[in-house]
């Protein structure tokens, strides 16, 4: 009797739960304000807030991103030429397609590590908008992982596979669907979080139901998308293929080779101007579907984004009569263009969540100055440590083919500094670490 008891105030309990949440969604949708939200928005954020002044998070966030979006983008666009020139029977496009599978499986890896970076700044000033728009997808989310290391082995298949044109087209394809996989499903988190206005409404269908299960997607600009991946990646892959024959082309080694090293200057130059030109379309047909309360088309950084792109398409003109000569003004221009787009993307944010009276710059300080301290000498160790790692592999690339590079007194200098620099950074880190503890316990 009491064991049936307890299973009726269970089962009413559960029904009276799902009731009130039905209503509760229903009343959400139907009261739902511009204040509303805001104040929704502001109930979300940490209360611990910020470590540091979020301006400052806000730029490190555009900066790590460009650097990580230009890896991003080279991983995509070599992989998609290594597909089209194996195929190929021209023995320059198979040549220059090994090559720049070489580039991609690079490129990921530094796309990976550069990419935590721009997502933490994202997290700290941004948390009820990645947060929400994350849990919306999280089924998704959490497969965004697991396509990231299918893509990255099928491209390491690739690599190994190379010299066997159908294997490793076939490995650069599986692994290209699914790298570009991973970048709908960051394309589709980072979209749904600047529409705080339908997340009511999409977590409850309308207020019927509860959707937890994270499997649907709910919103998808495909100009967003082709404007922010496909077409940057062939362009930018383009400005590469036009560095690797600048660079290339001087070793010794290479002179042999001046045929393959204009093929690849020329059809980089090419694909830089042609990709870059759908870029820039579909770049302002995204603008064109902004929608007008966020008063952003007609803003100067989306303005400014434009300008980027045209200042690059016009270098990337120039060069096609000399793409070698012109290689670092395009490299120059693309830069231009990469931080005004990352600049207008980081805009958009603020303009989506402005109408609502949100404004991360009204969120709670809470500084403290050793997390930011050991963030700033983490970064300039790194700094330190890459700016010797890239020198040295630049230096000892440039070398020709079966010759051994000898640093010079000063770069062996530099070396000796890195390590330092590196067991100083671990000692104080570990330092910090115990000191954190000691204090947590004392």
């Amino acid at each position: 009797m009491v064991k049936e008891l307890r299973q009726d105030l269970i089962r009413w309990f559960l029904l009276a739960t799902l009731a009130f949440m039905l209503i509760g969604g229903k009343l959400a949708l139907a009261a739902q304000s511009p204040e509303q939200i805001g104040a929704m928005l502001k109930a979300m954020r940490d209360p611990a807030g910020s470590p540091f002044f979020p301006v400052a998070m806000q730029i490190l966030q555009v900066l790590t991103w460009a650097l990580h979006m230009v890896f991003v983008w080279t991983s995509v666009g070599g992989l998609l030429y290594a597909i089209y020139g194996l195929t190929r029977k021209d023995e320059n496009h198979k040549r220059l397609a090994r090559a720049m599978i070489e580039l991609s499986k690079v490129s990921v890896s530094l796309a990976i590590v550069l990419g935590v970076a721009p997502l933490l700044f994202y997290q700290v000033i941004y948390d009820p908008l990645w947060y929400t728009s994350a849990n919306l997808s999280a089924s998704w989310y959490i497969m965004f992982i697991v396509f990231l290391l299918i893509g990255y082995y099928l491209l390491w298949f690739a690599y190994f596979s190379r010299k066997k044109d159908s294997l490793a087209t076939l490995f650069s394809i599986g692994s290209v669907i699914f790298l570009i996989l991973v970048g709908f499903i960051i394309h589709v988190v980072n979209y749904q979080s600047l529409f705080p206005e339908k997340w009511v409404e999409w977590y409850t269908s309308g207020g019927t139901t509860m959707n937890h299960s994270g499997l649907n997607i709910y919103s998808f600009n495909i100009l967003r998308f082709v404007s922010l991946l496909i077409f940057p990646s062939i362009a930018v892959t383009g400005v590469f293929m036009m560095l690797y024959s600048w660079y290339f082309g001087k070793r010794k080694d290479f002179e042999g080779d001046k045929e393959y090293i204009a093929f690849t200057s020329r059809l980089g130059a090419k694909l830089a101007l042609y990709a870059g030109a759908l870029w820039i379309v579909t770049h302002i047909l995204y603008i064109l579907t902004i929608p007008s309360d966020w008063n952003a088309k007609g803003s100067i950084f989306t303005i400014l984004s434009i300008v980027g792109l045209l200042i690059c398409a016009g270098i990337i003109f120039m060069a096609q009569k000399n793409p070698i000569q012109m290689a670092i003004p395009s490299l120059l221009g693309g830069v231009v263009a990469t931080l005004t787009i990352a600049i207008f993307r980081e805009y958009l944010r603020v303009a989506s969540t402005a109408r609502f009276g949100y404004s991360i710059y009204d969120y709670k300080v809470n500084l403290e100055w050793l997390s930011p301290a050991l963030f700033l000498g983490t970064t300039l160790t790194g700094l330190l440590l890459y700016a010797y790692t890239w020198w040295m592999a630049y230096r000892a690339g440039s070398t020709p083919k079966g010759e051994v590079y000898h640093a010079n007194e000063v770069e062996s200098s530099l070396g000796n500094a890195a390590v330092f620099v590196v067991i100083l950074w671990a000692v104080v880190f570990i330092l910090t670490g115990f000191i954190i503890v000691i204090r947590n316990y004392a």
